[in-house]
């Protein structure tokens, strides 16, 4: 597996995704057989011609227990890279491992909404790809925060007229 620069992470999550407009039915949310979660994929293309996928988790008992993430399929390859990941208030605690091996203060936070973004120093580092967690205020349940996702990874209708996703066709 290559590693990606921070510079090309930045440039695949921005990159342009232009989708039709009833796209966001697909990220409808199904219960997961034998699971305690709903679960949710779908592919994107990118204006660059890069594969995506989008996955959206909830947990059934805990509604502030989700994630929601991007990943890239490296081009003709089965290689896939998680990107970015916006996860809710996880029952447990975050270690940043990269940081507290390198004697950083506060590598560690208790449950919050928080946010994975792929580093290229953890890829160097051997750890995951996403390992590295910030504590966020940019949203405070799912529905916030699929929006704020969305907005972050240029993903937009073809019409671009919607103000939210949850109106008129949208995720429910």
């Amino acid at each position: 597996m290559r590693i990606l620069t921070d510079e090309e992470i930045g440039a695949l999550i921005s990159e342009p995704k232009i989708v039709p407009t009833n796209w966001f039915s697909r990220l409808e949310t199904k219960d997961k057989t034998h699971y305690q979660h709903k679960e949710k994929e779908a592919e994107i293309e990118g204006n660059g011609g890069n594969f995506f996928r989008i996955i959206l988790r909830q947990n059934k008992l805990n509604i502030l227990d989700f994630s929601i993430i991007l990943t890239v399929k490296e081009k003709d390859s089965t290689l896939e890279y998680i990107l970015l990941r916006y996860n809710g208030k996880h029952p447990s605690k975050h270690t940043n491992k990269w940081e507290k091996e390198n004697g950083l203060p506060d590598h560690t936070f208790a449950p919050a909404f928080h946010i994975h973004k792929a580093t290229q120093r953890y890829q160097e580092g051997g750890y995951k790809i996403d390992g590295h967690a910030e504590v966020t205020t940019k949203y405070s349940d799912f529905h916030a925060a699929v929006e704020q996702f969305l907005v972050e990874c240029n993903v937009k209708r073809e019409d671009d007229k919607q103000t939210s996703l949850f109106e008129g066709g949208g995720i429910s």
